[in-house]
């Protein structure tokens, strides 16, 4: 069988444990309801704590490169080691359940996070103007790194999760068995992760640079700070 053909082949193994991985980022999701409202601050310090550091690689004009650059390199290396965590074995499943957590915090904080030029929080600097309607494709994109992006974390997990199932069978935690795991891992994520990963940044940042234009004021005038 062909290398890439294998590689598919992994990852429809894997679609179940992809789909149990995807139950619990939801269930992360439901959970940072609960934590913003009793105001846990040691669950949102470190999500908000990593966005702002991403926010500061951006810079504040949101240069389309490094806005590109930043995210294709945070998921992609990200992703990866979400993947390979099973060879601590209960670290996959606590991944996608922390993830979700984590992402639900950003997007329901995001009002808070200032963006690095400081005085507008992040929420507001992407909001469109309310006179200037945002371009059809801009949503287009925003569904294609949703169609990407996700998908591509839950089967990683789910792969990393189906390691650590292998792994806890008797005798077969050993760094031979671990390097038969990752080597069919590995091919997968460059074959197939990477480059959809490689898509959703293009689109995620052509998404972006959608948002920062339709704030333009409604006079024609150019953008203000932080636009592209």
């Amino acid at each position: 069988m062909p290398p890439i053909a294998s590689s598919f082949r992994l990852l429809y193994d894997h679609l179940g444990l992809g789909l149990v991985s995807a139950v619990l980022f939801g269930a992360g999701m439901a959970t940072s309801i609960p934590v913003i409202r009793r105001d846990a601050r040691w669950l949102m310090a470190f999500p908000l704590w990593v966005v702002r550091q991403v926010l500061r690689l951006i810079g504040p004009n949101f240069a389309a490169l490094r806005v590109f650059l930043t995210i294709f390199v945070f998921n992609s290396v990200a992703i990866f080691l979400y993947m390979v965590s099973g060879v601590f074995v209960v670290l996959p499943a606590a991944v996608a359940f922390l993830t979700g957590i984590n992402i639900g915090i950003i997007v329901l904080k995001a009002g808070e996070v200032e963006m690095p030029s400081g005085g507008r929080p992040l929420a507001a600097a992407m909001a469109p103007n309310a006179e200037y309607e945002v371009a059809p494709w801009v949503s287009l994109c925003s569904v294609t790194v949703l169609i990407l992006e996700l998908p591509s974390f839950w089967i990683s997990v789910g792969m990393g999760i189906g390691m650590a199932r292998d792994l806890t069978r008797v005798g077969q935690y050993t760094l031979a068995h671990m390097g038969a795991l990752l080597d069919p891992r590995i091919a997968a994520y460059l074959s197939i992760i990477v480059p959809a990963l490689f898509l959703s940044a293009l689109a995620e940042t052509a998404a972006i640079r959608g948002h920062l234009r339709a704030r333009r004021p409604p006079d024609g005038g150019e953008p203000g700070a932080g636009s592209l």
